[in-house]
């Protein structure tokens, strides 16, 4: 059999199998990318704050209160700073649970963005795992990673089959660009082209990096190729940092206020977007100066995604230096690849225009598995039938 014969019987077993799959992991993509972006402009009437001229804004420890009693069941584990003096304070209490607060007024405000949330955390855990729940997670997660490696060898092939057999302008124009008059067949097999051929080097880029998130070889090969020892984890702690330990305080020292802390961060960072404060779990008392443990804060500096800006500080809560400071190039070479793995998926590493090309791409996705579902059915089906009226 040729070789071409046998890349393309390849490439519609791919599709065939794992099209379905595909289709559903492109739709939910295409949402999902944009998360942020919608739940903030669902939230956009509650962020926004006047902020007076002669007006200075509540400390963070008054703000923390103003929040537990507004919400008594409502218990802050961290607050985001925000840069601009006319953005909310977004209190927040574990992993999904916040509020948003007016630095100046005290005023608590609740996210408009719920049912957004909602819905697109129901779309991510079909893009992750088909919709499976408690232990069919595993089978759907398996699922979804052979159908994204079937779909970069769709990808691969398909490059290979729609490079033109000949170089000239009638072999080459329907495959660069798209032709009006074509119908049934012949305009399913010009756009299953163009489209794959214009989409397929971001396609690539997209799926190859699904392949690395869905299983831990691939995971795991990303530290090997840097010289490293793969983590324990491969999620966000991934990124955590050991915290150090803290000098014994003088007896009867009390810790600083949260807000010069804060205050001594901005000097030292004075292009940054916003601070993250971690609540202590505890305050120190004198039976445990000893053993007290740094105050965790992180600062996000300007960057294409917020991971590549982030700053990890830890301080001394009574004098206020800075015992430990990682930013995302202290890291090690095989973590930052794993990380630009993570935003290179979805479009992220180039910033808003990144997302747009990804989404777009992810979008001729689905064009291209319903063309090539209807070629495959007219190679099949529609034939199949015309040979048997004619017999």
């Amino acid at each position: 059999m040729p070789f071409r014969r046998i890349i393309f019987w390849t490439h519609l077993v791919c599709g065939i199998v794992a099209g379905l799959v595909i289709a559903i992991m492109s739709f939910t993509g295409v949402i999902i990318a944009f998360e942020h972006e919608v739940e903030a402009w669902f939230d956009r009437g509650v962020t926004r704050v006047e902020a007076p001229a002669d007006a200075r804004q509540l400390g963070i420890d008054e703000l923390r209160i103003r929040v537990t009693q507004a919400k008594p069941g409502f218990v802050p584990t961290s607050v985001i700073i925000p840069r601009a003096a006319d953005e909310a304070w977004t209190f927040v209490a574990g992993r999904e649970g916040r509020v948003y607060v007016d630095p100046f007024t005290g005023e608590v405000r609740e996210p408009r963005s719920h049912g957004a949330h909602a819905v697109m955390h129901e779309l991510i855990d079909w893009h992750r795992w088909l919709g499976m729940e408690g232990d069919g997670q595993a089978m759907g997660k398996l699922i979804t990673g052979v159908c994204n490696a079937a779909f970069l060898g769709l990808c691969v092939t398909g490059l290979y089959l729609w490079w033109p057999r000949a170089w000239s302008g009638r072999a080459l124009r329907p495959v660069l660009w798209f032709v009006g008059r074509y119908k049934g067949r012949a305009r399913d097999y010009n756009w299953h082209n163009v489209l794959g051929l214009w989409s397929a080097p971001v396609l690539i880029v997209l799926v190859a990096t699904g392949v690395v998130i869905s299983f831990g070889w691939a995971h795991d090969l990303v530290f090997r190729i840097a010289g490293e020892e793969p983590p324990k984890f491969r999620d966000f702690r991934m990124m955590a940092v050991k915290p150090p330990g803290v000098p014994a305080p003088d007896a009867g020292a009390v810790p600083l206020p949260l807000d010069a802390i804060v205050a001594r961060l901005v000097a030292s960072h004075p292009y940054y977007e916003q601070i993250g404060v971690n609540f202590p779990r505890r305050s120190p008392s004198d039976a445990d100066l000893s053993t007290v443990a740094p105050l965790d804060l992180v600062v996000f500096e300007p960057a294409p995604f917020q991971t590549a800006g982030r700053v990890q500080v830890y301080a001394d809560p009574f004098t206020g230096d800075m015992l430990t400071k990682v930013a995302f190039g202290d890291r090690s070479p095989g973590l930052r690849a794993r990380v630009w793995v993570r935003f290179l998926h979805t479009g992220e590493a180039f910033g808003l225009a990144g997302k747009v090309i990804a989404v777009l791409a992810t979008a001729a996705s689905l064009v291209l598995v319903y063309t090539g579902f209807a070629l495959s059915w007219r190679r099949f089906v529609v034939r199949k039938s015309r040979n048997a009226g004619c017999g």
